[in-house]
């Protein structure tokens, strides 16, 4: 009996030892798995926020060839002086809006083969005539891509309006607070800064009837009316302020016009 008591004794000692061994094994593998787990969510926390947050900083690099449209500033009204709002002469062709026949949709109208060459010969006229009195020829006014070409006898899409319009210029593309020259010698004759059309417009007057329009640029700081400028003088910089012009990339929308005709700029500037 004594014996049987004493077996059963050490079988439940054993058992006790044995518990205590399998308790202190899952106590250390929970505790390696939970060191684990909280490891493994840091580093997944910290990569995700650390990746959402390291975002490349965006510089702007300063180019050498930008104007300060500051360093010039238009003088105050004289006391006394008042500011006369004037209504925006409507220039027909100048980005008029030009609703197409019914049924042409998107198909521009033409005018004939005579006109055409009528007209091409008529500006060319011009442009001899101005050279003859004044020899001196126009330079370009921007450095720059032309994007929309001068169109007297037909018409050209604009995506801003949505339609088909005359266009009385060229458009040069270029960056914005590129460097816009006067085109040749000449006197500042209007300055716009918010026109309806074309923004900020800047128009030089060079004698013989001929005025340069200089529109859609950055600012009218450059300029005064009454101001005299030589040939590749800055009036101003390349912007993106021409309402009916605004959704195409940032360009100097250049005009030569003889009286109040525009004539094509073409004709007056060096073969581009």
């Amino acid at each position: 009996m004594f014996r049987i008591r004493q077996s059963i004794i050490e079988f439940f000692s054993k058992m006790q030892k044995m518990w205590k061994k399998i308790s202190l094994k899952r106590f250390l593998l929970v505790a390696f798995l939970a060191v684990l787990f909280t490891v493994n969510g840091a580093f997944w926390y910290i990569r995700f926020f650390d990746k959402g947050q390291q975002q490349p900083e965006d510089y702007a690099v300063p180019k050498e060839w930008e104007i300060d449209l500051n360093e010039v500033k238009i003088p105050d009204k004289a006391e006394g002086e008042q500011e006369v709002e004037q209504e925006p002469a409507v220039e027909p062709g100048r980005g008029e809006p030009v609703e197409p026949a019914p049924g042409s949709q998107d198909i521009p109208p033409a005018n004939t083969a005579e006109e055409k060459e009528s007209e091409k010969t008529a500006e060319a006229g011009i442009a001899k005539e101005v050279f003859a009195a004044n020899p001196a020829t126009m330079t370009m006014p921007v450095v720059g891509k032309i994007i929309t070409e001068y169109s007297s006898d037909g018409l050209v899409y604009s995506k801003t309006l949505e339609q088909w319009c005359a266009h009385k210029g060229l458009d040069i593309a270029a960056d914005e607070g590129t460097p816009v020259k006067a085109a040749m010698d000449g006197t500042v004759v209007e300055v716009r800064n918010s026109d309806p059309k074309l923004g900020v417009v800047v128009v030089l007057d060079h004698g013989n009837g001929i005025k340069t329009l200089y529109g859609n640029l950055m600012s009218d700081n450059l300029v005064q009316k009454g101001k005299r400028v030589k040939k590749g003088d800055i009036i101003g910089g390349v912007g993106k302020t021409a309402p009916y012009e605004i959704e195409d990339p940032p360009h100097l929308h250049f005009e030569v016009l003889k009286g109040t005709e525009s004539v094509d700029p073409r004709h007056f500037l060096p073969d581009i």
